[in-house]
């Protein structure tokens, strides 16, 4: 990407959707070494991920969800940074992060803040995402949280051997 400087708000607003569309519709993981500088940190949910750590989380989602789409907005441009909302949709046809397919259709949402250097490349990123929603629908987690809810989901999560 730093042939490609991102001058314009609109264009740094683009951002997010153009890594979905290379990553998610395209399966491009390699776009993500051109994305990220090399020293990128990620800041997920309480989780630090290093460039390497972040493709394998995507590659487990793309095998988990290979029809996922990202939708974006809004997407917000101070400065040098990009912050938004996100919704994922797909359906679990592959295994996720232990869990065996279950056919089920799922609608994820999550907000980012994404820090950009002065050639476009993303430098920082904080992630946060509705994993417990995407257990509920996937039918791992209860509907409603409750002790007994907890209980079985730990059952479940036993079982699938996570």
């Amino acid at each position: 990407m730093t042939a490609e400087r991102t001058d314009t708000i609109e264009e740094r607003r683009r951002l997010p959707q153009r890594w979905a569309d290379e990553v998610h519709e395209k399966h491009n993981l390699a776009f993500i070494d051109d994305y990220h500088a090399s020293d990128w940190v990620g800041h997920f949910d309480g989780t630090d991920l290093t460039n390497a750590e972040y493709k394998d989380m995507q590659r487990e989602l793309i095998n988990g969800f290979p029809d996922a789409e990202f939708t974006f907005g809004p997407v917000i441009v101070e400065g040098d940074a990009v912050a938004g909302h996100w919704v994922m949709t797909g359906t679990h046809t592959g295994e996720f992060v232990g869990l065996k397919p279950t056919g089920r259709t799922v609608r994820v949402s999550g907000t980012f803040l994404t820090r950009y250097d002065e050639d476009g490349r993303a430098v920082e990123t904080w992630e946060n995402i509705d994993q417990f929603g995407m257990l509920q629908q996937l039918g791992v987690a209860p509907e409603e949280f409750t002790l007994g809810g907890l209980a079985r989901t730990l059952v479940n999560l036993v079982k699938s051997g996570r």
